[in-house]
């Protein structure tokens, strides 16, 4: 069998090894879209920080102004959009403290990219399935979708610190994010609870895109079952 009959048997619209594969691809794809858009909520829509800063202000002795200053200075170096140096404009930081804010940093980048580049994916893929006149990826995402942040909230709930520690051991290969509070007080800022908050509008936005997809596939299925009673 060539290279050319061996595409055709993949992309035929009966080929149900094809039909999961896409269905397991677009699923994917849509939760790392839903996690990048919530990782770009929670960090880059600053006013949820700004409500937590007299809290923060009164654990730590610094003023709100400094706190603003700092947290904001560390924003703006993080985003894709920002070369140069960390630099925080009233407080010190430690080599160590600054080589995992640039690991940080290029996490960050890579979500905010994907934000981008998923759905020109996700388009692709669709418009194969429709081609093969193939819905089922509708009920199969949201599905896909909804698993992982149910399993990471269940988990998070129970025990949030010990989730906290394991997935920086997991994705970070050294032990730069144990911050001095002496040395990077920077850390004083950005309490247990700020990424704790972040988790949860991760959380939230992947599964408020969940409910959107079972909308539409809902949608999709009362207007099928109206076109056959017709």
């Amino acid at each position: 069998m060539n290279n050319h009959y061996l595409l055709r048997w993949l992309i035929h619209k009966d080929n149900r090894f094809f039909t999961w594969l896409t269905n397991g691809a677009i699923g994917i794809l849509f939760l790392i879209f839903f996690i990048s858009l919530g990782l770009t909520v929670a960090i880059y829509v600053r006013p949820f920080y700004y409500m937590g800063m007299e809290r923060i202000s009164e654990e730590t002795g610094y003023s709100v102004d400094i706190i603003k200053e700092n947290y904001d200075a560390l924003i703006d170096w993080c985003s894709p959009f920002q070369e140069g140096e960390l630099d925080f404009p009233s407080l010190p930081e430690s080599a160590s403290g600054v080589s995992h804010f640039e690991e940080v940093k290029v996490i960050f980048n890579l979500f905010f990219v994907m934000l981008f580049v998923t759905p020109l994916f996700l388009t692709s893929l669709i418009f194969m399935q429709h081609k093969r006149e193939s819905t089922s990826w509708m009920l199969a995402s949201p599905v896909i979708v909804c698993v992982l942040p149910l399993l990471i909230g269940a988990a998070c709930a129970i025990d949030f610190n010990r989730i906290f520690v394991l997935f920086h051991q997991i994705v970070f290969n050294n032990d730069d994010w144990l911050f001095s509070p002496t040395e990077d007080p920077i850390i004083l800022f950005l309490p247990e609870r700020f990424f704790m908050q972040c988790a949860l509008i991760i959380v939230g936005t992947v599964l408020v895109g969940c409910l959107v997809l079972l909308t539409l596939y809902f949608v999709h299925r009362k207007k099928q079952k109206k076109l056959v009673l017709e």
